[in-house]
């Protein structure tokens, strides 16, 4: 049983939740967005917000992820409020079984900090191989690249 009632669309209300686990120092590796950003990004076709609920519909985790194009989707953030229960875990393979319905659909990557230890053993734990590095995109810092095949 999964450690969430359901996963939904995130819509502007979500904003709020979204942005306050961003901005809670414990998600330090996490990039944050402002409210308009994530307005722009939510009405955009190409990106898909989701959120996982309770039973009381009191939101859990946000996931966003984006089309590079057709045949690459980028993961580009997951957090959840509670930690070590395996809803981060549970809820990023829901969503990656989501997109594996997508024919289209080759392959899905993300990029985490080379010392983010945990996330790239939960990663690795879902199929995602490590493929590079990228040390440009944020300066001083080396992002390990990672892709998991859509089948």
């Amino acid at each position: 049983m999964a450690p969430y009632y359901r996963i939904r669309p995130a819509n502007e209300e979500d904003i709020f939740f979204i942005r306050a686990l961003e901005l809670d120092p414990a998600n330090q590796y996490v990039h944050s967005w402002d409210e308009d950003t994530h307005r722009e990004k939510l009405a955009h076709p190409s990106f898909h917000y989701f959120v996982a609920e309770d039973v009381e519909e009191k939101p859990l985790g946000y996931a966003i992820l984006t089309y590079n194009t057709p045949e690459r989707l980028e993961w580009r953030r997951i957090i959840v409020a509670r930690r070590g229960a395996g809803l981060g875990t549970t809820f990023m393979r829901d969503i990656l079984k989501h997109f594996s319905k997508d024919q289209t659909l080759k392959t899905i990557w993300l990029d985490v900090y080379e010392e983010n230890a945990r996330a790239r053993h939960v990663y690795a734990s879902l199929g995602f191989r490590e493929t590079g590095t990228d040390t440009a995109k944020v300066p001083g810092r080396t992002l390990i690249l990672m892709e998991i095949d859509n089948t």
